[in-house]
C-alpha cells in the first residue's frame, strides 16, 4: 500500500522522543525501491531526501530511516540522534508542509532544501515537524496542510 500523506503515515509528525533522539515524518522522494531501517538519507531537490550513497557524498543529514519504506512512499518516519525543537519559526514563503527539509537564511527564515543550492548543503537541515493542529484565519488544519508564510512553525533541527 502507496501512503503518500503525512497523515496517511502517522497522525502526528513527532512519532517518539527516545534517550537522546527523535523519531518524526520526513518528506522524500520516490526512492524506486525499498529502503530499510539504519539507511542514511541525505538532501534532494526540493525539500525532499534521498538515499545517502558514497556516488554522491556531499552531506549526510543524521537522519536515518526508522521504520522500513516501501517503494512508492513519499513520507517516512525518519531518526535523528542529538536533535532539539525550535519553536515559533518562520518559513520564508507559503506552502511548506509537515515533513519538509529546511535550512535557516541570513534573513532568519527557514527556507526549503536543495542539494544544487551550496547554501542549502553547508547549513545543518531542519525539518518542519509543526504544529500539525493549529488554527488559520478561523480555519482549522491539520498534518496534511501547508503553512503560510507567517504562521509560526516547529523546526527539528
Amino acid at each position: 500500500m502507496t501512503i503518500t500523506t503525512p497523515k496517511g503515515l502517522f497522525p502526528k509528525p513527532i512519532i517518539d522522543i527516545g534517550n537522546g533522539f527523535i523519531k518524526f515524518i520526513a518528506r522524500c522522494v520516490d526512492l524506486n525501491q525499498d529502503a530499510y531501517i539504519g539507511e542514511a538519507m541525505e538532501i534532494g531537490n526540493n525539500g525532499e531526501l534521498i538515499k545517502f550513497t558514497t556516488a554522491q557524498p556531499d552531506y549526510n543529514t543524521g537522519v536515518t530511516v526508522a521504520q522500513f519504506i516501501p517503494d512508492d512512499d513519499r513520507y517516512f518516519v525518519a531518526k535523528k540522534c542529538g536533535a532539539e525543537i525550535l519553536h515559533n519559526q518562520k518559513a520564508a514563503a507559503s506552502g511548506y508542509g509537515i515533513g519538509d527539509a529546511v535550512y535557516q537564511t541570513a534573513e532568519g527564515t527557514w527556507t526549503i532544501t536543495d542539494e544544487s543550492t551550496a547554501e542549502s548543503l553547508l547549513r545543518t537541515p531542519g525539518f518542519i515537524v509543526g504544529p500539525a493542529d493549529r488554527i488559520t484565519a478561523g480555519v482549522i488544519k491539520g498534518i496534511n496542510d501547508t503553512f503560510t508564510g507567517t504562521e509560526p512553525l516547529d523546526i527539528l533541527i
